[in-house]
């Protein structure tokens, strides 16, 4: 299939420009199954970044010998600089001026002379594409200022200010014992270091305006729930909402629609609603129905909203609220028939835009538009093997639950297979449990969809992304109700002759990888097997972790976990009935168990403590342990190790062809 953009009736055409770029699309082949290794490897391209100016772009490009961070020329895609990054695991990138990317990238390791267990600590570097010099921020030895710790709380802010290119940056220093966010100032050309604000106990964020002044201040005091916003009034800040909330305080989303006010998001009656504050008031508007439950798009230079976007079966949905901006988007949407169109970035004029255009003739791939010349040009395939023969066709319904709650899900079918019928399925459910799956591509889904099975993706109960109603339909079901949401859907295909209920495995990553040991201990004869990856499976011992990693069970995280699994504490015996290592002795299934030893966020404990526990009850499993990874697959090795034992366990559990 040709893409090709069309403008509005009575627009002249733009043409789909497929060169200059600086790598080629792979080309087609006869239809065959690629190796999983295709879908397991990080992805060839990342991070893509219009510079301000619009006349460069950078991205992370990854194979499976090297990584680099390069900036490339929009004129032609010819090459202006790079630097190599080794294993680094890179997080995010943003301009700082036209010739400054400032790079977040993370690091799982223990801090000498810190108490608490490991962390993913995150830490800020500078590459200056005239010099070629990647050089980390915050690192104790320059300028005028001792930075006790050389991580950050946040990415960087960008700013240039009076021509010269200046980054904010939030770390941690140490007045006493204690850490506390700092906000400091980089002038990028000199990498100077100066400490703008220290905060108090409760700081947990700044706003900064244009010229780098604060403009907004967020605290919130994890022991009593109290949350509160200052604001800029004159020189000084002054407190402009307060709000008593243990889980759902209000959190401030950015500048607002207009310059000089701040947008707010509020829990209010089981909805979030946005509301708008001028700056240095006490009062915010009603709520403003255009922006009710959607993500906010600003402007790339001023940051004031423009947009919304919003997820809608298998397409992303953008509104803007200037005429021009809503014209040309929907003018790039009809270009890109049947594939999900998502904005990655824009030059600050929003003259020039990058694309990651998911389906067509690839698994995602990036276009550069040119709004002024009308023409969009490729730049390259996100995954550089995969094509749209290797794909599987992607459909988005809903069914009904036990109790009649309509649970969204996608369905992928192996490619090459227009329908579905008695098909081996894997029932994949997403982490979080506060979270959801995407429309467009999803490497995970198309690897398992490659082998030939079909792929249910249940959006249950909890989710989010689907009003916060659908998400407080999970509070207190963890284990209950968000468990039966998917053998529900197990059950609406089987009725309907798309698989075959006897050929069902559960998989998941996270509070995925706990459905999947919960699937086959809290329930029982629906699937066939399982695969848990990274699944907590004694929740008491969970939330005690938690409890140690956040300072005490005083705070928002512990109650946001307790709201969702319906215990009061750590020691709440409920917590029991809901736990799979407790119920080990009634699997009767093949169990696989994966998990990363540098996991911060689910202990490899918790699969030690499942595998010891099936061991005692006379089912021994297998457990793969990931050597130096994260709880996010952040390498393309162990992503692939991942696949490739999953692929194995369903190939001998649930093999494709009937026995």
């Amino acid at each position: 299939m040709r893409w090709a953009l069309l403008w509005l009736v009575g627009l002249p055409g733009v043409a789909l420009n497929r060169s200059p770029a600086f790598a080629q699309p792979a080309a087609s082949v006869a239809p065959a199954q690629l190796p999983l290794t295709a879908y397991g490897h990080l992805p060839s391209v990342d991070l893509i970044a219009l510079s301000p100016d619009g006349s460069q772009f950078a991205l992370v490009t990854t194979d499976e010998h090297s990584q680099q961070l390069q900036v490339r020329s929009t004129a032609d895609s010819s090459l202006i600089a790079l630097v190599g990054t080794g294993k680094a695991k890179l997080r995010s990138l943003q301009w700082a001026g036209n010739h400054h990317l400032l790079v977040t990238r993370s690091a799982t390791a223990e801090v000498y002379g810190m108490t608490g267990p490991k962390r993913e600590y995150f830490m800020a570097l500078d590459f200056n594409v005239a010099t070629r010099k990647l050089v980390p921020l915050l690192d104790g030895g320059n300028g005028d200022v001792v930075v006790r710790l050389n991580t950050v709380a946040a990415a960087p802010v960008a700013r240039v200010i009076d021509g010269k290119p200046v980054a904010f940056v939030i770390g941690t220093t140490f007045p006493s014992d204690h850490g506390i966010l700092t906000l400091f100032r980089v002038d990028l050309d000199s990498n100077r270091t100066r400490q703008l604000v220290l905060g108090n106990p409760a700081t947990r964020h700044w706003l900064l305006d244009d010229a780098g002044v604060v403009a907004a201040r967020v605290d919130m005091n994890e022991s009593s729930g109290r949350w509160t916003l200052w604001t800029r009034r004159g020189n000084t800040l002054v407190r402009s909402m307060e709000n008593t909330d243990p889980i759902d305080s209000p959190s401030l989303r950015g500048f607002g629609r207009t310059t000089g006010t701040v947008i707010v998001s509020q829990r209010v009656d089981d909805e979030y609603d946005y509301r708008e504050l001028t700056l240095g008031e006490d009062h915010a508007s009603p709520p403003i129905a255009e922006l009710k439950n959607r993500s906010l798009v600003t402007d790339p230079k001023t940051e004031l909203v423009i947009g919304t976007e919003l997820q809608e079966g298998l397409d992303i949905r953008y509104r803007f609220l200037a005429a021009g901006d809503e014209a040309i988007w929907k003018a790039v949407v009809r270009g890109f028939p049947n594939a999900v169109v998502r904005l990655e970035s824009w030059s600050d004029d929003r003259r020039k835009i990058m694309l990651r255009v998911e389906g067509g003739t690839a698994g995602a791939a990036y276009f550069l538009l040119d709004v002024a010349s009308k023409h969009a040009t490729w730049l390259a395939n996100e995954y550089a093997e995969i094509n749209s023969e290797d794909l599987g066709d992607k459909q988005s319904f809903s069914y009904p639950a036990a109790d009649g709650l309509r649970i969204p899900a996608y369905l992928t079918l192996p490619p090459r297979q227009s329908s579905a019928k008695s098909l081996p399925l894997v029932v994949l459910a997403h982490g979080g449990p506060g979270a959801r799956d995407e429309a467009g591509f999803d490497w995970w889904s198309q690897a398992l969809a490659s082998r030939g099975y079909a792929v249910l993706q249940p959006q249950f109960r909890g989710s989010t992304g689907f009003g916060n109603n659908f998400h407080a339909a999970g509070f207190g079901e963890w284990g209950r109700k968000m468990q039966t949401d998917l053998s529900d859907g197990v059950r609406y295909l089987a009725a309907a002759g798309k698989i075959d209920p006897k050929r069902v495995c559960i998989v998941g990553a996270s509070y995925g990888g706990y459905a999947a040991l919960a699937g086959v201990t809290l329930q029982s004869g629906i699937y066939r097997c399982a695969v848990s990856l990274a699944g907590p499976s004694d929740l008491r011992s969970m939330l005690s972790y938690e409890e140690t990693a956040t300072g005490g069970s005083r705070n928002q995280t512990l109650r946001f976990w307790q709201r969702f699994m319906g215990a009061k504490s750590s020691s709440d015996p409920a917590l029991d009935a809901i736990s799979p290592v407790k119920w080990a002795a009634k699997v009767n299934v093949p169990v696989l168990l994966i998990h990363g030893a540098d996991d911060t966020i689910v202990q490899f404990s918790q699969s030690k403590e499942m595998a010891t526990a099936l061991t005692r009850a006379g089912r021994p499993t297998e457990v793969v342990k990931l050597a130096d990874e994260d709880h996010w697959l952040s390498r393309s090795a162990t992503r692939t190790a991942m696949l490739g034992a999953v692929g194995n366990f369903l190939n001998i559990n649930l093999p494709v062809a009937k026995p």
